[in-house]
Order: structure tokens, then C-alpha cells, then sequence
């Protein structure tokens, strides 16, 4: 029996999608002939054709029997890369792991959004402590600061 070049499951003779990915597995184009009465299934909500119990997959033209979108993870995972960049990270790689193949793409830009934004934060964060360091030193060695008029005020001279 072939394997599926893409998961490694064992398909059957003859068919033209893997059971498990979705992956084609020849070069053909599905065929028009979408019943198979001796298969007891679920039908393929693309093609008709019956998709027999435990396959993810159709087996006619590739269609995910369930596709998942993951919309919450997508969201959630578009704000932690901005904010929590750690946790997108977390969430990308979840979605890359996905049999959905439509959400890798969010997961890939996910991780690369959070690597940018560590680097924003890291630049942002240094940028602060730089300038804060610098008032301090030009405050002790110019003798100059922050202070107003009042706060120099001596109260000894106003009797």
C-alpha cells in the first residue's frame, strides 16, 4: 500500500487525497465521479462523495471534513504578539501545528510579529533607561535639575 508523501499515513490503492492531511496525492485534478455507495460515511460537504468513518479528509478532492478555523486563537494570538509577545509566539506554533492549513499563514506572521515587537520593546525599554540615566548624570554634574523657583524658597529670609 502507498503512503501520503506529505503525513506519512497509509492510503489506499487508487485514491487521490490522503485520509488524514488533505494533501493530493497525484498530480490529477479530482474526478467528476463523487458516489461511492459501498462506503458507509459522512458526505463531503464540498463534493458529495462519501468520506468513510475516521478519515479527516475527503478522499475525492482534499476538502477538510471539519475545518476548524480557529478564530479565537487567531484573534487572541494577533494581541499576545503585540503585548505578550512570549505568549503569540505560543500561539503561533499552535496554530502551525493545526491539519487546517488555511491558519498556518496567521500562525507564521504571528511568530514574526512577536519577534519585531521584542525587539520594539527591548529598543523602547533601553531608550527610556538611556535618557533616564542621562537626566540624572546631567542633573549631578551640571548642578542643574528639574526644580522650581518654590522649591529653592527659603523660608529664613521672610521675617
Amino acid at each position: 500500500m502507498p503512503f501520503c508523501n506529505n503525513c506519512g499515513k497509509e492510503v489506499k490503492e487508487g485514491t487521490k487525497f490522503c485520509s488524514g492531511c488533505g494533501a493530493s496525492l497525484t498530480d490529477e485534478t479530482p474526478s467528476s465521479d463523487t458516489q461511492q455507495n459501498n462506503i458507509s460515511g459522512t458526505p463531503c460537504p464540498n463534493c458529495g462523495s462519501i468520506i468513510p468513518f475516521g478519515n479527516v479528509a475527503c478522499t475525492k478532492c482534499g476538502s477538510l471534513l471539519n475545518p476548524n478555523k480557529h478564530t479565537a486563537a487567531i484573534v487572541l494570538g494577533y494581541i499576545c504578539s503585540v503585548f505578550l509577545p512570549l505568549f503569540g509566539i505560543i500561539i503561533g506554533i499552535y496554530l502551525l501545528t493545526r491539519p487546517n492549513k488555511d491558519v498556518h499563514k496567521h500562525g507564521l506572521i504571528m511568530i514574526v510579529l512577536a519577534i519585531v515587537m521584542v525587539i520594539f520593546w527591548w529598543l523602547l525599554f533601553s531608550y527610556m533607561a538611556y535618557t533616564s540615566s542621562m537626566n540624572r548624570y546631567n542633573n549631578y554634574y551640571t548642578g542643574y535639575s528639574n526644580y522650581g523657583y518654590n522649591d529653592y524658597y527659603n523660608s529664613y529670609y521672610d521675617y
